[in-house]
């Protein structure tokens, strides 16, 4: 991978694009025994470590796009498998192994440098979670791929499978646990609270390692035979206790409404997030850190289903323009009514997640509407302040809300439900549901499947979050919930990684020992 023998020198020149400039010694001779003299050095390495993860790791990115919630798809779209062009399925993975590179130059330097056990720990922590972050993402992404762990590795390297990307992640991610502190007690060299939440922290680390037991466990179904021989209940039993300690730490709080998640929680530094990527204000720096306009930077599923009355400029008509758009009965169905004595009470979600459905849907708008929802679940803008781009939409104005409270909740929920304690799970379930003054779960839902009730309750919390597409994949239940020609692959299909994303052709040149997904292999 030629990126990755090159990463010595984009290193150097990251961190000497830094706003505080790394001292190096001598000044004709950067090298990296002189690059980390002192804690303040390492500190700098990790924010550029940050401002990477921010630009590269959770732009809006197939797969997940494949699975996002929509009553409408045009023909072409990715999302129905079009077996037929298989480049609409590829995409490069150089950035996440850039990030991993950035973290292994840094890494011996840790144990070098002077400073306490705690402080040492807290700097390897981050390092071990950003790097269990990325190998989720690969693993999760892409499948097969190589996994380089703690050195900085100059030869072709043979790609492992997706279980082994996976348990390597876990390893990482139990080590960042282990070592790094709360959000409450995080500080700086100098001694100051850290209060962004794109910094790494437990809370962050166990949401992380929740996620990872709970991939391995639920997609034991594509693992290749000699591989589907672990444990996965020991898995689920990990996933729900991790998932535990980080509900009752008490350092985590649920938004008082859904209306709150909208105006605050996806907003970012709210109570209810866990980990985040930090945007808000930040969208002048992105613009001379990235290739492409902050324009085309998505973040969020947002700009796919949203335009009127959020974004300026567009009208009750541009909704038809959409990628993706929900059906004002389906808006209903998800978010119900019901009666309770003379009152009609509804789910809360309804009108926080999309703008005034009831009388949206009106029949005398349907030449407008043609009867689908407005979401304005993202409510703030950024909007161009100068030249031809004054007064228009830039982007979203908000955080990348990675794991929150409630997202944990009901993972916690679906741990439990695996695991026979259906007690446990509707208790969970019933959390999210009194925060949206929704009805409380009766057996009689979706047939008695309390699981599948789980997976709905997701469905309709974490709406246009990005999630959809992993939990569909990890409760493997794509005969139903995705679109087009996924619900009618074959195992030896799944075997093959049809729910994975292909190889980019540049990982051919950089790698001799590169290999392609089989499934899209035999369509190219």
């Amino acid at each position: 991978m030629k990126y990755y023998y090159l990463l010595v020198l984009l290193l150097s020149s990251l961190f000497l694009s830094c706003e505080d400039t790394l001292r190096m010694i001598p000044e004709n001779s950067v090298t990296f025994e002189n690059a980390f003299e002192n804690e303040h050095e390492i500190e700098i390495g990790l924010l550029t470590v940050e401002r990477y993860v921010r630009k590269s790791l959770y732009l809006t990115t197939i797969p997940s796009s494949h699975g996002e919630y929509t009553d409408y798809r045009y023909k072409g779209d990715a999302g129905l498998l079009r077996e037929s062009n298989p480049q609409a399925y590829t995409a490069a993975w150089s950035h996440y192994y850039e990030i991993i590179a950035l973290v292994n130059v840094m890494l011996p330097y840790i144990d070098r440098v002077e400073m306490s056990q705690e402080r040492r720990d807290f700097y390897k922590g981050q390092v071990y979670f950003t790097k269990a972050l990325a190998y989720f993402e690969l693993g999760r992404k892409w499948g097969d791929c190589p996994v380089i762990r703690d050195e900085v590795e100059y030869a072709p390297i043979t790609y492992s499978s997706w279980v082994e990307v996976i348990d390597y992640a876990l390893e990482l991610a139990r080590e960042a646990v282990r070592l790094l502190p709360d959000y409450s007690e995080m500080t700086d060299y100098k001694g100051n609270s850290i209060t962004y939440k794109c910094t790494p922290n437990k809370g962050a680390a166990q949401a992380l390692l929740a996620n990872l037991c709970a991939w391995k466990a639920g997609c034991k179904y594509m693992a290749q035979p000699e591989e589907a021989t672990y444990d996965e209940r020991a898995l689920w039993v990990e996933a729900d206790s991790v998932c535990t300690a980080l509900i009752s730490s008490g350092i985590y709080k649920l938004a008082k409404t859904p209306e709150e998640v909208c105006t605050s929680t996806l907003v970012g530094s709210d109570a209810e997030s866990i980990y985040e990527i930090v945007l808000r204000d930040y969208w002048n720096e992105l613009e001379n850190e990235s290739p492409y306009s902050v324009h085309d930077l998505f973040y969020y599923f947002g700009p796919m289903y949203q335009t009127w009355p959020v974004i300026p400029g567009m009208s009750a008509g541009s909704l038809a323009f959409r990628s993706w758009k929900i059906l004002s009965t389906t808006v209903c169905e998800m978010y119900s009514e019901r009666i309770v004595g003379n009152d009609t009470i509804t789910d809360l979600r309804k009108d926080a997640y999309f703008y005034k459905v009831d009388s949206m849907a009106h029949d005398t708008l349907l030449d407008i509407t043609e009867g689908y929802a407005y979401p304005w679940k993202f409510r703030l803008v950024k909007l161009g302040t100068s030249g031809w781009s004054a007064g228009e939409f830039i982007n979203f104005d908000q955080n990348r809300i990675v794991f929150r409270l409630a997202d944990i909740i009901l993972l916690r929920a679906e741990c439990r439900v695996r695991l026979g304690n259906n007690e446990g799970a509707i208790a969970d379930l019933n959390t999210i549901r009194e925060r949206a003054n929704a009805e409380l779960y009766h057996s009689s839902e979706y047939g008695g499947d309390l699981r599948y009730a789980i997976f709905k309750e997701r469905e309709k919390e974490l709406l246009m979050e990005g999630c959809r597409w992993y939990d569909v994949i990890r409760n493997e239940y794509y005969k139903t919930e995705l679109y087009g020609g996924f619900r009618n692959v074959s195992k030896q299909d799944i075997l093959d990684g049809v729910f994975f994303n292909a190889v980019d052709n540049n990982e051919f040149s950089e790698n001799p020992l590169a290999r392609q997904n089989t499934y899209w292999l035999k369509r190219m």
